[in-house]
């Protein structure tokens, strides 16, 4: 913000902002001036008043906070949803191997086909375990979700690390802390 300065009859000089535009303030020798009006306050010599850091601005360390702690929520986010749509390992259904045989044997040339394929090797062999056919698959799926959930811990760790580090490391504070008194004594 720009501040004016408004002569008094002591030679001192009285900063003035323009808020105070058409109001009055005291010089340290105690004689009150008047403010002259916006349209005369710009007459006035000007100076720049370097504002301090109010401490309320973002400056790096904020975004890096707020860059990890967003990616590590969105890491484990994805993780979660990964998680719960996640397929399921095939279930043998008696119920439902049973309606697909007695379909197969209403036909005499359905019953035939059925022993030669399933019934015949079963007599020979004895009975076989239920595999589906697609568990090669189902394993690996699921395999690879698991390996993706895991490096998404990985990645959500490695940023909430760093938003913690970056929120309690002692140097950047010290370093701004000294540069603004040796900003103040220039």
């Amino acid at each position: 913000m720009s501040t004016y300065l408004l002569s008094c009859t002591c030679g001192e000089q009285v900063p003035v902002e323009v808020g105070q535009a058409g109001g009055k303030v005291t010089c340290r020798c105690g004689t009150q001036l008047d403010v002259p009006a916006l349209r005369q306050l710009r007459h006035l010599p000007q100076v720049k008043v370097a504002e301090a850091p109010s401490g309320r601005g973002w400056g790096a360390r904020q975004g890096i906070i707020a860059t990890g702690a967003m990616i590590a929520a969105a890491a484990l986010t994805w993780s979660l949803w990964v998680w719960r749509t996640d397929p399921e390992h095939a279930v043998f259904d008696a119920a439902q191997r049973m309606e697909y045989v007695d379909r197969q044997i209403k036909t005499p040339t359905g019953a035939w086909d059925s022993w030669i394929e399933f019934y015949k090797p079963m007599a020979e062999q004895g009975f076989p375990v239920f595999h589906a056919s697609n568990v090669a698959q189902v394993e690996k799926n699921l395999a690879d979700r698991r390996f993706l959930r895991g490096m998404l811990w990985t990645v959500a760790a490695i940023f909430a690390a760093l938003a913690v580090a970056a929120k309690f490391w002692p140097g950047a504070e010290k370093r701004g802390r000294q540069g603004d008194k040796e900003t103040r004594r220039g």
